[in-house]
C-alpha cells in the first residue's frame, strides 16, 4: 500500500513538477488532515458511546418505574407514562424471553430494553423502546463543528506552513538568484536562517569566499604575469630595433644589444619555468627518499662558494637530522632562500645555517645580516609576484615567484616555512620545518 502511494506521488511530482515549498505545504496539510480525521473519528465515537450509555441508563430507570407500576397493579398508567417520557412500551403475554436487557439498533436509530414480568399470574414480556434521533442530532452537530474547526485550522496551517517554508527556503532562493546573476562578491544573509539551512547558507558563503579569493588571485596572477613578461619583451624588441638600425656599423652597440637580449631571454625562461611549476601545483610527483639534511645544506653552500659572491657562509649546528622527501625539491627550496639572502645581503655580509630537531620536525634556519624586510612587506613575501624591494627587483633578476615556489614545495612535503625580520637594515631569518623521518622499531 505504501509503495503504491509512493509511486503515485512520484508520478504526480513528475507530471506537475511540484516545488519544494508546495510539496512541504501539501505534506503538512496531508498530515494535518490524517491527524484531524483520526481525532475527529475518536471524538465522534466517544460521544456516540456516551450518548448511548446515557440512553441505556434512562431505559434502566424506565424499567424500574414500570416494574414498580406492575407490582402495584397500575397497568393503566403505563400508556400515560410512555407518552410523557417519549418512549414506547409494548406488553406481550408469552413465554419468558430468553434474551433480555438493553440492545441498540443504529440502523433504525433506536434503543430497546426487554425484560420479563409476572402480570396477574401470567408471564409477560415488556419491551421499552426509545428513539435515538435526539442523540444523533447532537452527534451531527459535533461533526459539523469539527468540520468547521478543521477548515479554520486547515487555513491556519496553510498560512503558517507557507510563511515558515518561505522563510526557511529564502537562503536557497537567494543562492539560485546569485548563481544566475553570476555575482561572486555578494553573500547570503544568515541572520534569518536557522538550523540546517543556516549551516547551508554559511557553507555557501564560505564557498563563495574561496571562489572569490581564487578568482582575485587568478586575476592578479594573470595581470602580474602579463606585466612581468611585457617588460623583457619590450626590452628585447627595443634592442632588436637598435640592432636593425645601428648594429651592423657599431660593434659596441651590437654587443650591448646581444648581451641585453640574452639577459632578458634568460629572465623570461626562468619566469616561464617557475610559472609552469606553480601551474602544476597538486600534480607534482615526488621521488621520496631519506635525506641527510646537513649534507644537503653543505652541498648547497659549496655550490654558492663556487659562485664567489664574497659572502661568508657559516653552518653552526650540524645535528644528524634525517627527513623523508624529494632531494631535488628540498635542495631547490634551500637554494631559493639562499638566493634571496645573497641578493639582499652586501658582499661582505654573513649568511648562517642551522639544522636541528624541533619536536616532530627538522628545523632548517637560514639567517643573514642584509637589508632586512619591513613590517609592511613581511606578511606578503610568500605571495606570487610580490617584491618587497621593487626598485631593485628588475636589476637583480627577481621574478617574485621564488618564495611562492618554496612555500608550495615545503607544504607539499607536509612542512611549514616562515620569514622573520626586525625591520629594515636588521637582516632576516627564514625557518623551514620538515617532518622527521619515520622510523619503525621492533
Amino acid at each position: 500500500m505504501s509503495l503504491k502511494i509512493t509511486n503515485l506521488w512520484e508520478r504526480l511530482n513528475k507530471r506537475f513538477k511540484f516545488s519544494i515549498g508546495l510539496k512541504s505545504i501539501l505534506t503538512n496539510l496531508g498530515l494535518f488532515t490524517i491527524l484531524f480525521t483520526v481525532i475527529g473519528f475518536v471524538l465522534v465515537f466517544a460521544f456516540s458511546r456516551l450518548l448511548i450509555a446515557g440512553a441505556s441508563l434512562t431505559l434502566e430507570d424506565h424499567e424500574r418505574v414500570i416494574r414498580s407500576m406492575v407490582s402495584k397493579g397500575e397497568i393503566d398508567q403505563i400508556d400515560a407514562y410512555s407518552s410523557n417520557t417519549n418512549i414506547t412500551v409494548l406488553l406481550v403475554e408469552s413465554e419468558p424471553a430468553k434474551t433480555t436487557g438493553i440492545s441498540s439498533d443504529i440502523n433504525r436509530m433506536k434503543i430497546t430494553n426487554k425484560f420479563n414480568v409476572d402480570l396477574n399470574g401470567k408471564s409477560t414480556v415488556i419491551t421499552i423502546s426509545k428513539s435515538l434521533e435526539q442523540e444523533w442530532e447532537i452527534v451531527r452537530s459535533i461533526i459539523f463543528v469539527l468540520i468547521f474547526v478543521f477548515i479554520i485550522m486547515g487555513i491556519f496551517v496553510l498560512m503558517i506552513s507557507g510563511w515558515t517554508i518561505k522563510t526557511m527556503l529564502r537562503p536557497i532562493q537567494e543562492m539560485v538568484k546569485f548563481i544566475r546573476t553570476g555575482s561572486l562578491n555578494v553573500r547570503l544573509d544568515v541572520k534569518t536562517s536557522h538550523d540546517e539551512l543556516r549551516d547551508l547558507a554559511e557553507t555557501f558563503n564560505e564557498l563563495m569566499d574561496k571562489i572569490w579569493d581564487t578568482y582575485r588571485q587568478q586575476d592578479r596572477f594573470v595581470s602580474d604575469a602579463s606585466h612581468e613578461l611585457r617588460t623583457p619583451l619590450l626590452v628585447i624588441q627595443g634592442y632588436a630595433d637598435l640592432l636593425e638600425r645601428w648594429g651592423g656599423e657599431d660593434i659596441a652597440i651590437r654587443q650591448e644589444a646581444i648581451s641585453s637580449i640574452k639577459k632578458e631571454a634568460s629572465y623570461i625562461n626562468k619566469l616561464v619555468e617557475r610559472l609552469l611549476l606553480l601551474a602544476k601545483s597538486g600534480q607534482q610527483m615526488m621521488e621520496v627518499r631519506t635525506i641527510h639534511l646537513p649534507e644537503l645544506i653543505e652541498e648547497v653552500i659549496r655550490d654558492s662558494v663556487v659562485m664567489n659572491t664574497g659572502h661568508t657562509f657559516i653552518f653552526e649546528k650540524k645535528q644528524e637530522v634525517l627527513a623523508d622527501g624529494d632531494f631535488a625539491l628540498i635542495k631547490q627550496v634551500i637554494r631559493i632562500v639562499l638566493d634571496n639572502s645573497i641578493k639582499y645581503t652586501p658582499s661582505s655580509g654573513t649568511i648562517s645555517f642551522n639544522c636541528e630537531v624541533e619536536g616532530n620536525y627538522a628545523l632548517i634556519s637560514i639567517q643573514d645580516n642584509g637589508i632586512g624586510i619591513s613590517k609592511e612587506d613581511l606578511p606578503n613575501i610568500f605571495e606570487r609576484f610580490y617584491k618587497a624591494d621593487k626598485s631593485r627587483s628588475r636589476v637583480s633578476g627577481s621574478t617574485g615567484l621564488g618564495l611562492s615556489i618554496a612555500q608550495y614545495i615545503v607544504q607539499m612535503h607536509g612542512g611549514m616555512i616562515s620569514a622573520h625580520s626586525e625591520g629594515l637594515e636588521k637582516g632576516s631569518k627564514v625557518l623551514i620545518r620538515l617532518p622527521l623521518k619515520r622510523t619503525v622499531t621492533s
